[in-house]
Parts: C-alpha cells; structure tokens; sequence
C-alpha cells in the first residue's frame, strides 16, 4: 500500500510540474513493476488534464481533488464499468458518472397507454367526421347526332355532334358543377341556392336559372345568351351576359363579342334565321347542323344574299328554297352536296 502511496505522490508531484525531470525515471521503474502501470498512468493524465480545464471556471481545492483522483485510481474496474470518458474538444476530456435511470412499473405503463387510447376514441367519436363520399361521375356523348339530355337536377341539355358531358349521378353540395367538351345548349332548372356552373377548356360559365349555348371545341369557348344571365371566367377575367350577348374565351380573357352569329343554337332547335347573309356562311351552317358537307361549284356564288328564317325544316326542303331563290341546281353525291349556278354578282 505505501508502495502505490509513494507512486501517487510522484504522479502528482510530476504532473503538477513540480518534480525534477530525474523522478520521472523513478516514477517508470515503480510502473513497470506494477502489472497495470500503463493503465494508471494514463488513467492519472487524464483525471489530472481534466481537473486542469475547470480550475479557471470554477474555484475548487486542490488538494482534496487529488485525494479523490487517488480513490478512484485505486479502482480502476469501478472506473472503467460506470464513468463514461465525454470528449469537449480535441484538448480535454472530463469525466462524468452516470445518472441513476427511473423505473417506471410495467403496469403503470400499461394503464397509461390504456387511458391515452381510450381518450383518443373518445375524441375521434366526437369530433371526426368522414369526408362524404362524392357521387359517382356519368358520361353523355354524342356521336353521330344531336343528343337530347335531362340533368338530375331537371336540367335539359341538347349535346352537339361530337360533343361529352360529364357530371355526377346527384348534385350535392353548394354547387351543380359539370363539364363540358365540345357544344351544347343548356336550359338550366332554377335554384338560387345551388348556381349551375359549366367548367369548359379552362373557362368557367356559371348561372342560376337560365338557357344559354356554350361552344367549347377549342380553347376559344364561345357564350351566347338566350334567357336569363350568364357568368364567363377564366383566370381574372369575368363578364356578365344578358339575353343576346356573347362572349368569347381568348386566351385567358374573356371578351365581349360584337357580332352575334343568330344561328349558333340552330343545331338543337334546327330553327334558322338568315338575314342578307353570304350563300358561303348559309351553307356552313346548315353542313354542321345537319352533319353533311355541302359545298358552292364557283366564287361567284359567295356573293349571293340570303333572307329567310327555316323552322324545324328537312335539309331537302332548305336546299331546294335556296335552288329556286337563286336558279341553282343542287347535285347530290352520297351524303353530301354541290350547288351549282352562275352565281350572283
């Protein structure tokens, strides 16, 4: 025992700087016969540097230091099982014991778990309701005609050539929102409480209760009012319509039309209304109402002016007024049509 006494003395004394640098051949020969010197000199050093770092921070003694440095080098199991080495940085490294863990009882754990599920159902049941579940979509399309179409809502909408709507099964919510490809005529069923809004190549058409034509085959959607108001939007941009205005989607403005075509809703109500218009602009008309392709034989033909209104007319019956009103002849080729004549200056 006053042989590792007499070892610890040199240890401080030399580590303090305050030995010759002779005793540390001294301090060598009592380590090597030790069966863990290494151990206990490096054990020493780095108790001795850490207690160095805090002597500027916080006032301690010495002396009473040291003596329990010895302690636990008189130990080194102890000291190797619980004091874990935390590095500060690359110059020191203290040396901390570890705190006491607390237990918590198996079954107190248990009955806490219990309570926070219990209380999470509790809420869940008060508070939680599903997002209801959206009706399911339908389709429309029409093809080779005209397609004749009521809403769930009473809605009745007249589907163009080539033309698809889509909408739910049932309206719900604040809002009876469909959308559309292509042309069709709506004469919406009245509710103030649930405007009718038509989404159609990125624009936006919303009423209450009115008939209006929407003309959507390409992005430059075309509205025309019949009865009623209508609401055209896209992005920023909104107009109101009144019966016999029309607007156009250009780009991302909607604009208000200056001409109003009087026949764009004729393909439903097969209902014309020609007033001095080209003999070029009747017969395009009455090819896509009619779905057929009706052409002029000669440019001077262009230049005929047709006055008339048709009501609900064969194709036969029109072709052959216009033949007599202008003293043309009007060939027929499978399912389309030449109108031949000298033309109209």
């Amino acid at each position: 025992m006053a042989e590792h006494q007499n070892i610890d003395e040199l240890l401080a004394k030399y580590l303090a700087e305050e030995s010759p640098e002779e005793d540390f051949s001294e301090i060598q020969d009592h380590l090597n016969e030790l069966p863990d010197g290494n151990t206990v000199f490096e054990h020493s050093k780095i108790i001795w540097d850490a207690s160095a770092a805090f002597q500027q921070k916080k006032p301690c003694d010495i002396n009473a230091a040291w003596q329990k440095v010895k302690k636990q080098m008189s130990c080194p199991s102890k000291l190797e099982d619980h004091t874990p080495i935390v590095h500060l940085n690359e110059s020191s490294t203290i040396i901390r014991p570890l705190s006491e863990k607390r237990v918590i009882p198996f079954q107190r754990v248990i009955g806490i778990a219990a309570s926070v599920i219990v209380l999470m159902g509790v809420l869940l049941f008060l508070f939680w309701k599903p997002a209801p579940e959206s009706a399911p979509l339908q389709e429309s399309i029409a093809q080779e005609k005209v397609l004749n179409y009521t809403l769930p809502d009473g809605t009745k909408v007249s589907l163009n050539r080539g033309s698809k709507i889509s909408y739910p099964s049932t309206f719900e919510g604040q809002t009876r929102e469909i959308t559309l490809q292509g042309e069709a005529f709506f004469d919406v069923a009245h509710d103030a409480q649930h405007p009718f809004i038509i989404h159609a190549q990125g624009a936006d058409i919303k009423v209450l209760g009115t008939s209006f034509n929407v003309n959507a085959y390409s992005k430059q959607v075309k509205v025309w009012v019949k009865t009623g108001k209508v609401q055209v939007k896209k992005s920023a941009s909104v107009i109101q319509l009144l019966p016999g205005e029309q607007a156009e989607v250009q780009g991302d403005d909607v604009v208000r039309s200056a001409n109003v075509d009087a026949n764009q809703a004729a393909y439903f109500s097969q209902s014309f209304n020609f007033e001095n218009t080209d003999l070029s602009s009747v017969v395009t008309t009455l090819s896509q109402v009619y779905g057929v392709k009706i052409t002029l034989a000669n440019e001077a033909m262009n230049h005929c002016k047709l006055t008339v209104n048709f009501e609900k007319e064969s194709l036969e019956n029109i072709l052959a007024v216009i033949a007599t009103t202008f003293d043309i002849n009007v060939q027929k080729q499978g399912q389309n049509f030449v109108l031949e004549g000298k033309g109209c200056q």
